[in-house]
């Protein structure tokens, strides 16, 4: 497979080593940040994203969660991370959140429909907050949430990660739970770069058929496959380990590829982008 003609993923792009880390060059090609209602469980990733991001944006409840971080000996802290917009039908956003972000000059406004998720309105406030010639490029959305707690909600995260990225071929949601990261692969050939050379992830990936049966070739991995059909219920490529810095994934259905991130010390001196 010829990395010229593939669709590239570059893993070192939003986490890298301490030293390693600056905030993008270029603002108006930074990634945007959503941030959802989860429990954000490592402050050394999530500052690495907020550092490599433009623009900030909580779903309802999640800035609970940024809000609930910041305590302890991390508390002082707390304006150091100051979101653009919080956003949603705001049934789980806490008075005293909205009150002290608001101060702050947050913009905090509501979406009472009751046929959409919170991601789904967030991704609508991140859509109309860029300028209409930035829609003609490629965009990044990092998200920070979970795959972990409700089986329904994070089936229904991944169902409408799909939905997003297929009304947007330009779109790109990288997703960050507590220990992965996880992202579409679209029908094509897919590189992913960066696997040993980040640093950032272990050797475990899983390439899942979860939006329907597919055929798929992979080189770089310990147990790599061609043309091999995958689907839930039969056979599926889980547990596989990283064997090359760049791999490659042909397929001809969108999958999802996840990949274990590195255990990381939490680092309290972590710089916000202004």
């Amino acid at each position: 497979m010829d990395a010229a003609d593939g669709r590239a993923f570059d893993l070192a792009l939003h986490l890298a080593q301490r030293g390693e880390r600056e905030a993008p060059s270029d603002v108006t090609a930074a990634p945007d940040l959503l941030i959802l209602n989860q429990p954000i469980s490592d402050f050394t990733v999530f500052a690495q994203l907020w550092t490599r991001s433009r623009y900030r944006l909580c779903a309802d409840g999640g800035a609970n969660r940024l809000y609930d971080m910041f305590c302890g000996e991390l508390e002082a802290r707390r304006d150091d991370f100051i979101p653009d917009s919080i956003h949603g039908d705001l049934d789980s956003l806490r008075d005293d959140v909205r009150s002290y972000y608001a101060n702050r000059g947050v913009d905090v406004s509501q979406d009472p429909d009751q046929y959409s998720t919170d991601f789904g309105k967030a991704m609508q406030k991140i859509i109309a907050n860029h300028l209409p010639a930035s829609l003609a490029t490629s965009r990044e959305v990092l998200v920070l949430g979970t795959l972990a707690g409700r089986v329904d909600q994070g089936l229904g995260l991944l169902h409408e990660m799909l939905r997003e990225e297929t009304m947007d071929p330009r779109l790109r949601l990288w997703l960050y739970s507590e220990t992965n990261v996880s992202f579409i692969l679209r029908d094509s050939h897919n590189v992913i770069k960066g696997a040993l050379s980040s640093r950032s992830f272990t050797e475990n990936v899983g390439i899942l058929p979860v939006y329907g049966p597919a055929m798929i070739s992979t080189t770089g991995l310990e147990w790599d496959v061609q043309s091999w059909p995958t689907q839930m219920g039969h056979q599926v490529s889980t547990s596989n380990h990283v064997k090359a810095d760049e791999l490659h994934v042909a397929t001809d259905t969108p999958v999802l590829f996840t990949i274990e991130r590195a255990t990381s010390s939490t680092d309290n001196h972590a710089t916000p982008a202004q």
